[in-house]
C-alpha cells in the first residue's frame, strides 16, 4: 500500500460488523476515516459538503447515491457490493446460497445512475465450503468470508485510487464477468411450503437469516393453535429418528432449549427463533405466549455429545482430545439468556470435576464468541429490571466458574465478541483469536457501566488508562489490535478453519506443560470485591430510562 494517506468518508445504513472491520483495516494504514450513518439520502449530500474527502466508500449501504456525488470522478464514491464480478441486485447473498453457489465474491464498484452497474475497482473471489451446511447462513456468510473479501477488495481498490489505476467498466463480454443482474428477492420467494423436504425449507431459512426472515404457519393441533411467523435459526435433524406419524407438515412436535422441532415431508427440521412484532425470541418464547401451547409438545432427551459438530439443534457440545477438552457454545447472535449462562456454567463444572481433563478450551460459536447477556428476551420480560439482573447474576457466575476452573483455561474466539462477551473472554489463563475479529470491549452503547468482572481483567491485562480508554471511548478494536495492548495472547488464522487447526494444535502443545494456577483465596476475595462494585452501577443503570430505551431500540427492528 502506498504511504500517502486518504481523507475517507464511510457511508453506511448502519456500523455493522463488516463496516467495523473496513473502518479498523483503513484506519491500521494511517487513513483518515469519518463514519457516517445515513438515514436519507440527502444525509449523503450535506455530509458530502460538510467533510473534506477525498473518497467516499460505501460498506453498508442499501440507498441511493444522488448523482451530484456518484457523476463526481475525482472523488468517487464506491459501493462494497457482496457479489461476484457482473452481479447486480439487492439480494445477492440469497441467491447465491438458494442457487448453491461454490464460488462467490465482493466487487467494489463505483456508484453509478443504475445499482450497481458502475466501474469496477476491484473483486475478489472466495470458495464457500462449509463441512456443516446448517451453519451457511447469510449472515454467516456475511460476516466471514464476505467481510474478509471485502477487507482485500477495499484496500486494493483504494491502492488503485491512490496509484491512478483506472477502473474498468462493467463488461458483460469479458469472460471474467460471471454475474448477472438477478431481481430482488420478495416474500414469496421467502414462503415456507412444509411439505417440501427439509434440505430445501432449509435453505430458504438460511438464505433469509438474519433480514428478514423465511416466513412460516406453525401449528400445535392438539390445542387447535396457528399463527404465521418470521423463522430463523434452522438445523436439519440428522442425530435422531423420530415417529410422528399422526401429525402433518408445518406441525410443531417437539422442543429442545427454546428451540421447536417442526414436521417436514419426510422428515424433520429445528428452528431457534420466531419474529413477531418486530421481535425475534427463542421459539419456544413466543409459542409459550400462544395459549401455553407448549404443554402439548413433548421435548426429545439430549444427551451432550462428545465429538463432530452435531447435526441437530444443541447449542453446546465437547469433544475431548488428549486430555483436551474444547467446549462449544453456538448462541445465536452471541446472545446468553439466563437459561444459557446455567447451562454453559453446569457444562464447565461437569468438565472441571473430570480429573481426566487438563486443559479446557472455551470456543464459544463459528459466528462469535459471545455478545454478553441476551437484550431480546430481557426486553420480553414481564419485568425488565428483574431479568437484566437475573441475567447479569447468570453471565457473572459463568466468568466466576472459569476463573476458578482447576484446569488450565483458554478463551479461542472463532469469531467477533462484544460487551460482557469481551470481557468474560478475559477470564481464561490464555486468550487466543482469529486474526481480522472485530471487538466492541465496552458497554457505553447500551448505556451500562457493566460487570463480568471486567474491572479486574480488563486492568489487569492492559493497564488501567488503557482500560479505561477502550471503556470511554466505546469504538470497535481488531484482534490485533488487542494483541499490541496485551489484551490477547495469540493471534492466528485468517479463516475459522485456520484458527481452529492453530487452536488444536496449540492447546495440545500447552497441555503437556506444566502451569500453576493461582487461585487463592485473596484473589477470590478481591474478585468478590470488584463483582459487588460493578452490580451496584448495574442496579443503578438497569433501572435508567436510557438503558430501557437503547435496548428497545436495538432489539425491535
Amino acid at each position: 500500500m502506498s504511504s500517502k494517506s486518504l481523507d475517507i468518508l464511510l457511508f453506511l445504513n448502519k456500523f455493522n460488523g463488516l463496516s467495523q472491520r473496513i473502518f479498523l483495516e483503513l484506519q491500521k494504514l494511517g487513513h483518515q476515516i469519518k463514519v457516517l450513518e445515513i438515514n436519507k439520502e440527502d444525509d449523503m449530500l450535506k455530509f458530502s459538503k460538510e467533510y473534506y474527502h477525498d473518497l467516499i466508500i460505501c460498506p453498508f449501504l442499501t440507498k441511493r447515491v444522488p448523482r451530484e456525488i456518484w457523476s463526481n470522478e475525482t472523488k468517487p464514491c464506491l459501493i462494497v457490493h457482496p457479489g461476484i464480478q457482473g452481479d447486480r441486485g439487492l439480494t445477492s447473498l440469497d441467491w447465491a446460497i438458494k442457487e448453491n453457489k461454490m464460488e462467490w465474491g465482493v466487487t467494489v464498484l463505483q456508484a453509478a445512475e443504475n445499482m450497481d452497474a458502475g466501474n469496477i475497482w476491484s473483486t475478489t473471489n472466495f470458495s464457500i465450503n462449509r463441512s456443516n451446511m446448517n451453519l451457511l447462513t447469510k449472515s454467516s456468510l456475511y460476516s466471514n468470508e464476505v467481510t474478509n473479501a471485502s477487507v482485500v477488495s477495499v484496500l486494493q481498490a483504494v491502492k488503485n485510487f491512490i496509484d491512478q489505476v483506472p477502473s474498468k467498466p462493467l463488461d458483460y463480454s469479458d469472460p471474467n464477468t460471471k454475474g448477472v443482474l438477478k431481481r430482488n428477492m420478495n416474500n414469496q420467494d421467502r414462503e415456507i411450503d412444509w411439505k417440501c423436504s427439509a434440505e430445501e425449507i432449509s435453505s430458504i431459512i438460511r438464505m433469509s437469516d438474519t433480514q428478514p426472515g423465511a416466513i412460516a404457519v406453525l401449528s400445535v393441533p392438539k390445542c387447535n393453535y396457528s399463527n404465521k411467523y418470521r423463522i430463523f435459526g434452522s438445523v436439519v435433524e440428522k442425530e435422531q429418528s423420530f415417529s410422528f406419524d399422526t401429525n402433518a407438515p408445518g406441525d410443531v412436535v417437539g422442543h429442545r432449549n427454546g428451540a421447536i422441532l417442526v414436521k417436514c415431508k419426510k422428515s424433520f427440521i429445528w428452528l431457534s427463533h420466531l419474529k413477531s412484532n418486530k421481535l425475534k425470541l427463542p421459539a419456544l418464547y413466543w409459542l409459550n405466549q400462544a395459549k401455553h401451547s407448549t404443554a402439548y409438545i413433548p421435548a426429545p432427551k439430549l444427551n451432550y455429545l462428545v465429538g463432530e459438530e452435531p447435526q441437530t439443534f444443541q447449542e453446546i457440545w465437547i469433544n475431548v482430545v488428549d486430555g483436551v477438552c474444547f467446549i462449544h457454545f453456538n448462541f445465536y447472535n452471541g446472545a446468553m439468556s439466563v437459561f444459557q449462562c446455567k447451562q454453559l456454567k453446569n457444562v464447565l463444572k461437569l468438565v472441571d470435576s473430570n480429573h481426566l481433563v487438563k486443559t479446557v478450551v472455551l470456543m464459544g460459536g463459528y459466528n462469535c464468541f459471545s455478545n454478553g447477556i441476551h437484550l431480546n428476551v430481557i426486553d420480553n420480560a414481564e419485568d425488565s429490571f428483574d431479568e437484566s439482573w437475573e441475567n447479569i447474576n447468570a453471565i457473572n457466575d459463568v466468568v466466576k466458574q472459569i476463573f476458578q476452573m482447576s484446569k488450565i483455561t483458554i478463551s479461542a474466539l472463532q469469531g467477533n465478541a462484544g460487551a460482557g462477551g469481551c470481557m468474560m473472554a478475559l477470564a481464561s489463563d490464555y486468550v487466543w483469536c482469529r486474526k481480522g475479529v472485530v471487538l466492541n470491549p465496552h458497554y457505553k452503547s447500551m448505556k451500562l457501566f457493566g460487570s463480568e468482572y471486567h474491572t479486574y481483567f480488563l486492568k489487569k491485562r492492559v493497564g488501567i488508562n488503557k482500560s479505561r480508554e477502550l471503556l470511554d471511548s466505546a469504538m470497535p478494536i481488531l484482534s490485533s489490535t488487542a494483541l499490541d495492548i496485551g489484551m490477547f495472547d495469540k493471534v492466528e488464522g485468517n479463516t475459522v478453519e485456520e484458527f481452529r487447526q492453530f487452536v488444536y494444535k496449540e492447546s495440545l502443545s500447552v497441555n503437556s506443560k506444566s502451569y500453576i494456577k493461582n487461585n487463592s483465596q485473596k484473589i477470590y476475595e478481591e474478585l468478590e470485591h470488584h463483582r459487588n462494585i460493578e452490580l451496584s452501577m448495574m442496579n443503578l443503570n438497569f433501572r435508567n430510562a436510557d438503558y430501557n430505551e437503547a435496548r428497545r431500540n436495538f432489539v425491535h427492528h
